[in-house]
């Protein structure tokens, strides 16, 4: 029953981060990362016209603010479904990061997610 409610807890968040997501620019929160950091996602299309984007950007988190470290663009075709992990940066040195997700068409929507560190 446990493993049910933590599942459970898991999809909303994950249903809630996406809908919010497909809206407008997220930012995750920050994140303990090192090395090489990639971004795996399913990429979903709604608009069966034209082609959409996603840009992803890794974010340093300083005193003086987030800056970017690394950034890669994911095109969508029309309809498209698709999973894709992108390399966001290498070699980084171990410090807190942020994920933020802008959105070049409001008709892709970004879902079953996670940042790999490897």
């Amino acid at each position: 029953m446990r493993k049910l409610s933590v599942i459970a807890i898991l999809m909303i968040m994950l249903f809630s981060f996406s809908s919010f997501a497909s809206a407008q620019d997220a930012t995750s929160p920050p994140y303990y990362l090192s090395g090489n950091v990639s971004y795996e996602a399913t990429y979903y299309n709604q608009n069966f016209n034209a082609p959409g984007s996603v840009t992803l950007t890794l974010l340093k988190v300083t005193s003086d603010g987030d800056v970017p470290v690394g950034s890669k663009t994911v095109i969508v075709r029309p309809g498209e479904t698709k999973t894709e992990r992108v390399l966001l940066a290498s070699n980084l040195p171990a410090d807190y990061y942020k994920l933020k997700i802008s959105y070049g068409s409001s008709s892709v929507i970004v879902y079953a997610d996670r940042i790999i560190q490897e």
